[in-house]
């Protein structure tokens, strides 16, 4: 009899501890999960911040490129201006460097057609020898980053 009730006690003590053991398990199971998505939700974060960061970086792109058509624009034939402008080219061109080495890309239309998903339509014009939603001109040009839409390039399309 006490050979029996040992046994028992030590079957109920076992059963408790396992109890025990599995529920030590899961708690640790969902501390990873908490853990996992609390790292996740700091990766997109920080990602969503890259963003709107090279966004602003961006606009000096743009700002080079309305300075850099101005300066054509008034002085064509001006070597210090010519000058100028390829000082502002070299610049510009050093920091669409940085940006591509951060995953920035420009969005690229290679078969010259606008897209929804990466133009805004600034304006239309009819033009009866091309297709409707052709890319007349590209007025800025839109970006990419890893995949991830950064801005819509701003586009003047034909519609007949």
């Amino acid at each position: 009899m006490k050979e029996n009730r040992r046994l028992n006690d030590t079957i109920v003590d076992i059963e408790q501890r396992r109890s025990e053991i599995e529920s030590t398990i899961q708690q640790f199971q969902r501390l990873i999960l908490e853990q996992n998505h609390k790292i996740e939700n700091i990766k997109h974060a920080r990602e969503q911040e890259l963003d709107s960061i090279f966004r602003d970086l961006l606009t000096v792109i743009d700002a080079f490129n309305k300075a850099d058509t101005r300066l054509e624009e008034l002085y064509p034939e001006c070597n210090e201006v010519v000058k100028a402008r390829n000082r502002f080219a070299t610049a510009k061109n050093r920091l669409k460097a940085i940006l591509e080495n951060h995953g920035v890309s420009e969005i690229q239309f290679p078969d010259g057609m606008a897209t929804l998903e990466d133009c805004q339509v600034e304006e239309t014009e009819p033009d009866s020898s091309r297709p409707d939603d052709s890319i007349i001109s590209i007025e800025k040009a839109g970006y990419r980053r890893k995949g991830r839409l950064l801005r819509r390039a701003e586009v003047i399309i034909v519609r007949n």
